[in-house]
């Protein structure tokens, strides 16, 4: 026998274990299985790229909401250790200027987007 046909009658055994179904029954159908599943696995691979994808960007998100906790924090923190009256006013000045100045709320731009 030769190498060919050494190899095709190994493949004509796994064919016929792994699917219970003759190999000669399945010859013609077994290019047209192997495209499906490889047209099947593509598709798969692409909805799992999309997904990783919106994975990542709710976690980029979710980390840029953590950091603007933590600042509010400090702020917090750093308020809460005044004791001088002329401090906090000053500080509440400066607070109310700065929350004047802000950019409109990325929720509502977002919102708008979808």
């Amino acid at each position: 026998m030769s190498k060919k046909e050494v190899l095709k009658a190994e493949e004509a055994v796994e064919v016929m274990r792994t699917t219970g179904v003759p190999a000669q029954e399945t010859e013609g159908a077994g290019v047209v299985m192997a495209t499906e599943i490889i047209a099947d696995l593509k598709e798969q691979l692409q909805e799992a790229k999309e997904e990783a994808k919106a994975v990542t960007e709710d976690w980029m998100f979710v980390l840029g909401q953590r950091e603007i906790l933590r600042k509010k924090m400090d702020i917090i923190n750093f308020v809460l250790k005044f004791h001088d009256y002329k401090c906090l006013e000053m500080a509440q000045n400066f607070v109310r200027a700065a929350y004047n100045q802000q950019p409109p709320e990325e929720e509502e731009e977002q919102e708008g987007e979808e």
